[in-house]
């Protein structure tokens, strides 16, 4: 049987990354959201099966 990944953790876990991205040096945001960017369409694309 095929193991589903809980997606809800893992775009939880993203979403909490975004909200933390406040508190962080101004001059890491572009590489933090750039790394969330690359999590959330790795995310994306579990969920669409491509």
């Amino acid at each position: 049987m095929e193991k589903i990944p809980d997606s809800n953790l893992e775009i939880s876990a993203i979403k909490t990354r975004i909200s933390e991205i406040s508190a962080k040096p101004l001059d890491t945001h572009s590489v933090e959201f750039e790394e969330i960017h690359t999590e959330l369409n790795k995310v994306l694309s579990e969920i669409d099966g491509l």
